[in-house]
């Protein structure tokens, strides 16, 4: 078995790519930090942003106009669902 010693260059162009992988991922780290996530609203909220009742949008939901998602107790909704909805039915 050899051993050899590195100088600072040779050690430094050795782990060139391991650094550069090192940026990218800390550019993919501040672009996810970037993303919006999406805002849900209560069906109280979304009676209050469509003007309807409660047990509209109940039937809203039957009738598979609103899509629900359930998170514990909670009845939750996209907010940008809701907006879709506003443009296509002009409530």
């Amino acid at each position: 078995m050899e051993i050899s010693i590195l100088t600072r260059e040779d050690l430094l162009e050795q782990l060139r790519p391991l650094l550069e992988l090192k940026d990218e991922v800390i550019t993919l780290k501040e672009d996810i930090g970037k993303r919006a996530s999406p805002k849900y609203l209560t069906i109280s909220q979304v009676c209050e942003k469509l003007h309807v009742s409660r047990s509209t949008v109940n039937r809203m939901m039957r009738n598979g106009d609103l899509k629900a998602m359930k998170a514990y107790r909670r009845v939750l909704f996209l907010e940008s669902d809701i907006n879709k909805l506003l443009i296509r039915k002009q409530y």
